[in-house]
């Protein structure tokens, strides 16, 4: 078993744990909330749009971050049933219900239709089919953000390929990822 690995499980099972519990999740919440504040600059998400998460965990911290910093209504979307429903429990235990809605989705099957944004989470997978998928269903020159796996951690998780050239990005300084880039969605038609 590798190092990344063993780090995505430990990560997945205490995000799980954590989302059972208000301060646990709020913690662990915590260290995003400038990696999603410059993310929602990137992509300019206003109030009263609808954005798509991809990929949002058991504790669903991009979609928390997006409803409170700009009152948007946030799709969350995880393929794991049992992830679906730790979020959608620490939604409720965190008072979110009315602008966040998680559901048991796969994104590179199929994606919902009318969006104003999307932002795809860097352990979302296989990426280049779920950007194929967006980009079907999304309006004219939709914001799409890919979080861009870090080189230490690129060999552990799935990126868009370099020849799909992003739009803009912005630096993060996350271990994991070191950079959230923009895809128009009709740029790449």
């Amino acid at each position: 078993m590798t190092f990344h690995s063993i780090f995505a499980r430990f990560t997945a099972a205490f995000e799980k744990i954590a989302s059972r519990s208000t301060v646990l999740s709020e913690m662990y919440a915590f260290p995003y909330r400038e990696v999603v504040a410059r993310e929602i600059s990137l992509a300019n998400i206003r109030s009263g749009e609808r954005v798509l998460n991809v990929g949002c965990g058991a504790v669903p911290f991009t979609a928390i971050h997006i409803a409170r910093l700009t009152q948007a209504r946030v799709l969350a979307l995880d393929r794991d049933p049992d992830v679906v429903r730790s979020a959608r429990a620490c939604i409720r235990r965190m008072n979110l219900e009315d602008r966040i809605e998680v559901e048991l989705g796969d994104a590179s099957e199929n994606v919902p239709e009318d969006f104003d944004a999307a932002i795809v989470a860097l352990q979302a997978e296989p990426k280049y089919e779920i950007f194929k998928k967006l980009q079907e269903r999304c309006g004219s020159r939709t914001p799409l953000i890919f979080r861009a796996p870090s080189p230490s951690f690129k060999d552990r998780y799935d990126s868009l390929p370099d020849t799909l050239l992003h739009d803009a990005a912005i630096r993060q300084s996350m271990a994991t990822f070191d950079r959230s880039l923009l895809y128009q969605a009709a740029a790449q038609g």
